[in-house]
């Protein structure tokens, strides 16, 4: 019979469980050191048993155990002597391979392989038919794996497992609700005084390292991609293009044409703007007529047959305008790069004056009406467009599926089993060893306890 799950993860008793709840890990962090100070051989070796049991089948009676425990430790030897005579080498922590053999056990396998968030869980998966091994469905939680062992889980059920809890329709009603009020706040904000509220918007800089390394190789591609436009929009910034811009302006512009005309290139090169345009009016009329990227670059930039065609006066006044095409696409480039520099520096989006505009306000949701038929329920939020946690209400966990939180605490791969998530499939290797400053068990007590446990259950011999 399995033991009953009273007070798993009581915060006053401590005891820390096959399991990836969030209070076990609380009991985890909090956990003290043994202490032997003042107590017999006997209440230490009691005191170990108690801490290790807690964890290693903690729902298995103890007299079920101690049928199962073995004293025969296993463990990896060297079969030369190349490394007995390093002084370098560790010991190898036999005491650690005390609970090695409820490894060998289906659930705690589907437990270690990350398919089941706790031991009691993968035993509900496998009585409920959902794993297999070697093909085959196994309906016995204590069934005994053999080196090479294939077992697989039920992807849903891995997801389950896994993922954050479904909500109830009530509760994502009120999360929603919370989440509309606070965005239709936003909104009235935003109209009353956009500037402000976009600058309250612009993202602060993590505390987390994780995160912010995340960031960084976001930031990196961001960075290339950022180069590699601002190289693709100054290859397009040719002498050509902007002889054809300033023509186009003077001819669009009231006579006689000044430098007001061409007040985007700025107050100094918008007098070299007009010097080009005069000179080529006064020497390419036909061009200033009917200007074409073509005939420009024939004029600035000739050939050697089309230099015979030209006297020498136009030929000077088309080296002194393309020098001065020069110096404007040079500055040009200054002024795209230091654009792009000053977007990278401020690490915020530019301010965008329209964009309150083009903000609106979401409607309030019908909780009565929701909760009779949910399929009623419409939420216009500009990043979410269902009820929360219920995009597909037919799944057993929260949708779109994101991971329990504090998972990342319990993730811990094993040497003796080859998982692949991707098809939630895993390969039971062999029997887990210890080899010199290793064992394979995975534990959060030290070897010492251990000792004192094997102890306890050897009794003789010891």
């Amino acid at each position: 019979m399995t033991r009953r799950a009273d007070r798993l993860f009581n915060l006053a008793r401590g005891r820390v469980r096959m399991s990836m709840n969030k209070k076990n890990l609380f009991n985890l962090i909090k956990k003290p050191e043994a202490d032997y100070f003042g107590k017999t051989l006997y209440q230490q070796k009691y005191m170990a048993k108690t801490e290790t049991r807690s964890y290693h089948g903690e729902h298995i009676n103890e007299t079920r155990w101690k049928h199962m425990f073995s004293p025969r430790l296993k463990s990896n030897v060297q079969l030369d002597a190349s490394m007995r005579s390093s002084s370098n080498q560790r010991s190898t922590p036999m005491m650690m391979q005390t609970f090695a053999i409820l490894e060998k056990r289906l659930e705690v396998a589907v437990f270690r392989a990350m398919f089941a968030s706790s031991v009691r869980q993968a035993r509900q998966f496998i009585l409920g038919g959902h794993v297999k091994v070697n093909g085959v469905s196994v309906k016995h939680p204590s069934f005994p794996l053999q080196s090479g062992d294939v077992f697989n889980v039920d992807p849903e059920k891995v997801l389950y497992a896994l993922g954050r809890n479904k909500p109830s329709v009530a509760k994502s009603i009120k999360i929603d609700t919370a989440q509309i009020v606070q965005y239709n706040n936003h909104v009235e904000r935003a109209q009353r005084d956009p500037k402000r509220e976009w600058e309250k918007q612009q993202k602060r800089t993590s505390l987390n390292t994780i995160a912010n390394l995340e960031a960084k190789e976001r930031q990196k591609l961001e960075f290339l991609q950022q180069r590699n436009q601002m190289k693709s929009t100054q290859d397009q910034v040719t002498r050509e293009s902007i002889l054809l811009d300033i023509l186009k302006i003077g001819s669009a512009a009231a006579t006689p044409v000044t430098a007001e005309a061409f007040s985007k290139y700025g107050v100094v090169d918008s007098k070299k703007c007009v010097e080009i345009y005069h000179k080529t009016r006064e020497n390419a009329k036909d061009i200033v007529a009917n200007p074409t990227l073509e005939a420009i670059k024939e004029f600035i930039s000739p050939d050697e047959v089309q230099k015979t065609k030209q006297s020498d006066s136009i030929k000077h006044s088309a080296r002194l305008i393309k020098a001065q095409l020069t110096e404007l696409r040079k500055s040009q480039w200054t002024e795209i790069r230091r654009q792009v520099e000053n977007a990278e520096n401020t690490g915020t989006t530019p301010y965008d004056p329209t964009y309150a505009a083009k903000l609106a306000k979401v409607p309030l949701l019908n909780k009565e009406e929701i909760l009779e038929d949910e399929s009623k329920a419409v939420v216009q939020l500009p990043w979410q467009k269902h009820l929360y946690g219920r995009q597909d209400p037919t799944k057993a966990y929260a949708t779109p599926w994101s991971p329990r939180g504090f998972l990342g605490c319990f993730s811990i791969l094993p040497h003796h089993i080859e998982i692949s998530f991707d098809t939630c499939h895993a390969v039971y290797l062999r029997d887990p060893i210890a080899r010199p400053g290793h064992s394979e068990v995975i534990t959060p007590s030290p070897e010492h306890v251990h000792e004192r446990a094997y102890m306890y259950y050897r009794r003789k011999g010891m």
